[in-house]
């Protein structure tokens, strides 16, 4: 039950950083302690969100104060520290007191350029509160609403490699060999049609 809410909410990417945190800490204070160890190591496999490169996404969650958003924006200022940016270190413990702004670096920019074409977000030299009436946070925000979730993506496209190769291959270099096989077809052959495919063999 305690995964619920959090469930239910998992396709939205700018709740994602602040739902991480607050699911880590509800299962540790209504689940015993050792429920609550086993579900924070598994926890920790998935928490791209609170990475530096993609907790820039919390700046769109509503939920959050425009404080805490003000914190953020000073954060990303902040030269990074970890040698992986995409996810935060597995092995270091998670402060759940730790506000969103910790999680932040010059790294965190990037996601927010990225909705704007490689642009500079110039909402963020406003004050937090009046961002929900400049036009370029709600363009951002728009587009930040349609990303698809890195994890549940994540994890089906492995789910469907896996099931298609099945025992076809022996080892990960014939893994990657075939995948990029998949790849050069694809771009070869876009279009999934027998006549087309018929059409390459014959060029």
């Amino acid at each position: 039950m305690v995964y619920a809410k959090y469930w239910n909410e998992a396709m939205i990417p700018s709740y994602a950083a602040k739902n991480d945190l607050d699911f880590i800490t509800d299962v540790k204070r209504i689940c015993d302690d050792g429920v609550a160890s086993v579900a924070e190591r598994a926890m920790r496999r998935h928490l791209w969100y609170l990475s530096e490169n993609l907790i820039g996404l919390a700046i769109f969650d509503d939920r959050i104060s425009p404080e805490q958003k003000a914190e953020m924006v000073e954060g990303m200022k902040r030269p990074s520290t970890t040698k992986n940016p995409r996810r935060p270190e597995s092995k270091t413990p998670i402060n759940l007191n730790s506000p969103l702004s910790a999680f932040c670096s010059v790294l965190s920019m990037q996601v927010l350029k990225s909705l704007l074409g490689g642009q500079q977000p110039t909402f963020l030299e406003l004050s937090p509160e009046t961002w929900n009436t400049d036009s370029c946070f709600k363009c951002m925000k728009k587009r930040a609403g349609v990303l698809k979730v890195t994890n549940d993506l994540a994890e089906r496209g492995i789910a469907l490699i896996q099931r298609f190769l099945g025992n076809r291959t022996k080892g990960e270099r014939q893994t990657q060999f075939l995948l990029k096989l998949a790849r050069l077809h694809t771009k070869a052959v876009p279009k999934k049609t027998k006549a087309e495919l018929k059409k390459k063999v014959l060029e």
